[in-house]
């Protein structure tokens, strides 16, 4: 069997393309106007390549379409025609770690927020790494606590019974 975005060869059973990450394997029933509007994006791009814009909203469509490797190969153009396109690093992270390219989406997303710091969503990620950290901070402080009380009341019964 084939993938259907990229045309690589795919094991037995796969669900996902290993070459490009497209889901394979269940069809599950395709909106056709998401196709069409695909088709009209895909039109346009042929008019205009480096309409970023129209690039961006294609690879929305393969998003909804669950095309999760023609959506990476778009927002990797984007990305390439437009470096100042904050949404497009943050969906191309997103589509990565859909297909279980985990340390390429840590990478990108810590581009995006090295790229675009005053972006809603790289403030939001910021502020949710604190709040974890705070909160392991916190753990770690009980627990420290909990084994300075512990140490000091085993070392007076340590005391208690040695006489000392």
């Amino acid at each position: 069997m084939k993938c259907p975005v990229c045309q690589a060869d795919l094991p037995d059973g796969a669900k996902f393309c290993p070459q490009c990450g497209a889901r394979v394997g269940e069809v599950e029933e395709i909106n056709p106007a998401l196709l069409a509007l695909a088709e009209q994006y895909e039109r346009r791009l042929r008019e205009n390549p480096k309409d970023a814009t129209t690039r961006f909203n294609l690879a929305l469509t393969y998003i909804r379409l669950k095309q999760w490797g023609a959506a990476i190969q778009q927002l990797e153009l984007v990305c390439q025609q437009e470096p100042d396109f904050p949404d497009a690093w943050f969906l191309l992270a997103v589509a990565c770690g859909n297909i279980g390219q985990k340390e390429k989406s840590r990478e990108l997303l810590s581009e995006f927020v090295r790229r675009f710091p005053d972006h809603p969503k790289a403030v939001e990620m910021r502020q949710r790494k604190f709040e974890a950290i705070d909160s392991r901070l916190r753990t770690s402080s009980k627990l420290l606590s909990q084994e300075v009380e512990g140490g000091d009341e085993s070392a007076g019964k340590n005391e208690a019974s040695t006489g000392l």
